[in-house]
């Protein structure tokens, strides 16, 4: 029911030394409706595994309330961000493994079952001369 549209997660090395993990993407709802999504998607969670079987849980996630495309081809679409820093000693091009936990209620029901998506996303090491 949901999909990313961009999976790539930036690395940019902090001042305090620390490692800061970025993704900007599109919330990518499958749907023949329109509808407010802060109203309906009761829980969502990022973890992103390292080639190292590190894990980093996003601890900063949004979307835009406003609407990219309304319902056009059964999908809705809405902005999205993530973020989460760590204590990383070399950051380098790589990959890692995106899961995003969530869970959409139209009914309000607890027993309704969350859900997930689980990709290999490629790691984008950033300094400081690649952003202008």
């Amino acid at each position: 029911m949901l999909r990313l549209a961009d999976t790539s997660v930036r690395l940019y090395r902090k001042k305090n030394g620390k490692v800061s993990f970025k993704l900007r993407s599109y919330l990518m709802i499958d749907t023949n409706i329109g509808f407010r999504l802060s109203s309906y998607l009761k829980d969502i969670s990022c973890m992103l595994t390292l080639p190292s079987g590190e894990v980093i849980a996003f601890d900063e996630i949004s979307f835009s309330e406003g609407l990219i495309c309304k319902h056009q081809l059964n999908t809705m679409v809405h902005d999205f961000w993530a973020s989460a820093s760590a204590d990383i000693k070399e950051i380098r091009n790589g990959v890692g493994k995106l899961r995003i936990d969530y869970r959409i209620s139209f009914t309000g029901h607890e027993t309704e079952e969350p859900e997930s998506l689980e990709t290999v996303v490629p790691l984008i090491r950033r300094t400081p001369r690649d952003v202008l």
